[in-house]
């Protein structure tokens, strides 16, 4: 399965291991609605979305509901949610926005 333009990953620092099933949508240029929508798998990543997109240059941000993921847990963020912001330049390259997380912090790359 070929992967999509723009993928992520969550790793939860608390633990040391991937956080599955959280909710993230994508957002892209000249729309307040999301155009891709999907939850992590088993490892914590989005290699797929569950709509397709064509991806065109322009800001792109990533909607992480975290604070729905703690609650499942039965545990508290100070997040309810992460928003990461990147922008597009090259359609033709793969973006991969990762995302080291705690309760209590985060912190985000251009993976590859």
């Amino acid at each position: 399965m070929k992967k999509a333009a723009i993928t992520t990953h969550i790793l939860n620092l608390e633990t040391g291991k991937p956080a599955a099933n959280v909710r993230v949508t994508l957002h892209g240029p000249h729309t307040d609605a999301p155009i891709a929508t999907a939850l992590t798998d088993t490892d914590g990543r989005i290699m797929q979305w569950e709509n397709a997109f064509e991806l065109g240059a322009g800001d792109y941000h990533l909607c992480f509901a975290i604070g729905d993921w703690y609650a499942q847990q039965e545990r508290s963020s100070f997040y309810p949610e992460i928003q990461i912001c990147f922008k597009v330049i090259n359609v033709d390259e793969h973006y991969h926005v990762p995302l080291l997380l705690n309760a209590y912090g985060y912190s985000t790359y251009r993976g590859s």
